[in-house]
């Protein structure tokens, strides 16, 4: 009975299928409102894991050499690295070009520059040769305060390396054909440097603040017309009266020990004896006095470039304000970031590069601004320029820049003492101007203890812009105009050792 039901049923829904009868079309359904959800946030992981956050560097403070008596009255200075099996030495005599007469100017680094030219039983060839083969390292040069021969070489190869050197500084042959190539060498090189538009800013430069009377007035290297006044036997005096051991120092740093070094440098130099007269006097002449700035153009018609140098006064070597101002100077064109770069390089493409600094000397240095420009970019170089500086006296270091300012000379000292020539170098200067072993150590405490308003009231004392020397080596009308529209009085116009251009057609007439 059950299976029938089942059978008419299907056969009635069937039938009503196939009568025609439409099927009922399904009711669509309802749109589903959106639900609101939060976007899921993106987490990047690094892989390496969190950027570490280095610690603050560790204090440094530039290591005291030992100071010992050396033969003859001398002094060593010894700062012993046994890191490295090489040993580097600078004689340091102190007096240079500027106790040199200003009318043979060059004397002093002629006079250095013969010293390997043959010495002791060696001609210049033979001499050279016995350098190289040690692998050894040997040179001289004058400065303006001081004359230093450096020594470079293998600990185990410096016994036969003293010998050397006590051959240039006590025994130089002085022959008269080595002067005669030598002295040939330096007036090609002079006659050189009248082409190099930054070296002709360098000698007009020093001539403009100084003053031809001055002993920072000539050039270290001379001119043409000083290096005709000197003759082989001006060079034997000069020797006799600076390489004299009751002035010298020897600075030694490298892989030798206290006993080692003075039995060493005693017996190379057991011979050197003080003369009778005494040396010559060591002093630092006071900075002349000026009421007006000055004005040079040295011309180079055809140059793309001009070259600007902008200078003043400075401060010695000695003087308490020095350290702060090499730090300040860092924030205004000591270092790639300072503003001057950053004004002239950076923002308008003017020059590859600005450069400011306070030159350490014995007596009073200068303040000194060296840059190249595009030749028609030259007056809007020399405001800005001087907007610079200006602002620099007149205004206030950031709260960004004196952290910066910290870093900079605390990774300077680093870098300094890190290297062995540079340690070297550092206590040579030290010792040549009579600043004692501790210098370093004294300038970088100073350094880093400054505050922000010690260095402004030193930019408002010595950034003096009323009393600067401007110098352009470039074509002379756009120098000419650049001058007078940025308020310096009309320029003379100096040829490129630094004589008035007059003056050398009336002469020539």
């Amino acid at each position: 009975m059950r299976k029938l039901l089942c059978s008419v049923a299907l056969v009635g829904l069937c039938s009503a299928v196939s009568c025609g009868q439409p099927p009922r079309s399904p009711q669509p359904a309802a749109p589903r409102a959106p639900v609101a959800t939060a976007p899921l946030a993106r987490v990047v992981v690094d892989p390496l894991g969190p950027r570490p956050i280095p610690e603050p560097p560790a204090p440094f403070r530039p290591p005291l050499p030992q100071v010992l008596v050396g033969p003859a009255h001398s002094t060593v200075w010894l700062l012993e690295r046994h890191d490295l099996p090489i040993v580097a030495m600078a004689v340091v005599f102190p007096h240079g070009s500027a106790a040199e007469p200003a009318s043979q100017a060059g004397l002093a680094s002629v006079t250095a520059s013969m010293l390997t030219e043959g010495a002791g039983d060696r001609d210049a060839l033979a001499f050279s040769a016995a350098t190289s083969d040690l692998g050894a390292r040997l040179a001289a040069s004058a400065e303006l305060d001081t004359t230093i021969v450096t020594l470079e070489v293998l600990t185990r190869r410096l016994d036969a390396a003293l010998g050397l050197l006590a051959d240039a500084i006590l025994r130089p042959r002085f022959e008269k054909k080595d002067y005669d190539r030598v002295r040939s060498l330096w007036v090609n090189a002079l006659k050189a440097r009248a082409h190099d538009p930054t070296e002709v800013a360098r000698v007009a430069t020093s001539l403009a603040l100084f003053g031809g009377a001055h002993p920072y007035g000539h050039p270290r290297d001379g001119t043409l017309a000083t290096a005709s006044n000197v003759r082989l036997a001006d060079v034997t005096r000069w020797h006799k009266a600076v390489f004299r051991p009751d002035t010298a120092t020897f600075v030694v740093a490298g892989d030798v020990t206290k006993d080692e070094i003075l039995w060493r440098i005693s017996s190379a130099f057991a011979a050197w004896t003080a003369p009778l007269a005494p040396p010559l006097p060591v002093s630092a002449a006071p900075f002349p006095t000026r009421s007006s700035p000055t004005a040079v153009v040295v011309d180079r018609p055809d140059a793309p470039q001009v070259v600007i140098s902008l200078a003043s006064a400075g401060v010695a070597a000695s003087d308490p304000a020095s350290a702060r101002l090499d730090m300040l100077n860092l924030a205004l064109g000591g270092s790639f970031t300072s503003r001057l770069n950053q004004n002239l390089r950076e923002d308008h493409g003017w020059s590859y590069g600005v450069r400011s600094r306070f030159d350490s000397r014995r007596g009073t240095g200068m303040f000194v601004v060296s840059t190249a420009v595009r030749a028609d970019a030259v007056t809007d170089a020399l405001r800005e320029t001087k907007k610079e500086i200006g602002a620099m006296a007149n205004g206030t270091l950031s709260q960004e820049e004196i952290p910066k300012l910290r870093a900079l000379v605390h990774g300077n000292a680093l870098e300094k003492y890190g290297a062995l020539r540079g340690a070297l170098g550092s206590l040579a200067f030290a010792a040549s101007l009579g600043l004692g072993p501790d210098r370093d150590a004294r300038v970088l405490d100073s350094q880093l203890t400054a505050q922000g308003a010690d260095l402004a009231a030193l930019a408002s004392k010595y950034l003096d812009l009323y009393a600067a020397t401007v110098v352009l080596v470039g074509p002379k009308d756009l120098a000419i105009q650049a001058i007078l529209a940025n308020g310096f009085p009309p320029p003379e116009q100096w040829d490129p050792e630094g004589r008035p251009v007059q003056q050398r057609h009336h002469m020539t007439r």
